[in-house]
C-alpha cells in the first residue's frame, strides 16, 4: 500500500511541474458568471506585444517591470520554461502571477493567491472574478512590463 501511495504521490508531482506557459491572445467568455467588468479582465491578463524576439530582452523587462511597479515591487519567485513567477505581499495578503512569455507576446496569468486575492472564478488561468485591489496591483504590475518592454 506505501509502494502505491508513493509511486501516485511521484507520478503527481512529475505531472504538476510541467507547465505548459504560452502567451495568448486574450478571449474574454461573456457567458462565464459571476465575472468581473471585462475592462477589469483586460486591463490584467491582456497580452502585451513585445516589439523584439530576443528572449534575453524581454525576460530582463519582465524582472526590470516587476522591480519598479508603482506601489510594491513584485519579488522574483521562480521561472521555468517561458514564464517567471512573480509574488506581492501585502498586509497579510498573496497573490502570485505567472508572467508568460515568448518572441512576440507578455501576458500575465493568475498562479496562486491567499487571502483577499484568492480568484473567485478562475478559467484557463485567467481570473474572471475578484476583487478590485487584486485588479489593480496586476494593472500597476502589467503597466510597468508594458513600459520596460517599450524601452528595449
Amino acid at each position: 500500500m506505501r509502494l502505491l501511495v508513493a509511486l501516485s504521490f511521484t507520478c503527481l508531482l512529475l505531472f504538476s511541474c510541467v507547465v505548459q506557459a504560452e502567451p495568448a491572445r486574450l478571449e474574454i467568455n461573456d457567458n462565464i458568471k459571476p465575472k468581473s467588468s471585462n475592462r477589469y479582465i483586460r486591463a490584467v491578463h491582456q497580452e502585451i506585444e513585445t516589439g523584439t524576439s530576443d528572449l534575453n530582452k524581454i525576460r530582463y523587462a519582465i524582472l526590470e517591470g516587476m522591480l519598479t511597479t508603482k506601489g510594491f515591487a513584485w519579488v522574483y519567485q521562480g521561472e521555468g520554461e517561458g514564464y517567471i513567477l512573480a509574488r506581492f505581499d501585502y498586509r497579510g495578503d498573496t497573490n502570485v502571477m505567472r508572467i508568460e512569455y515568448s518572441q512576440s507576446l507578455v501576458q500575465l496569468k493568475y498562479d496562486d493567491a491567499l487571502g483577499d486575492y484568492v480568484c473567485k472564478k478562475l478559467v484557463d488561468d485567467i481570473c474572471y472574478k475578484n476583487s478590485r485591489g487584486y485588479y489593480n496591483y496586476i494593472k500597476n504590475l502589467r503597466n510597468s512590463i508594458s513600459k520596460q518592454l517599450s524601452r528595449i
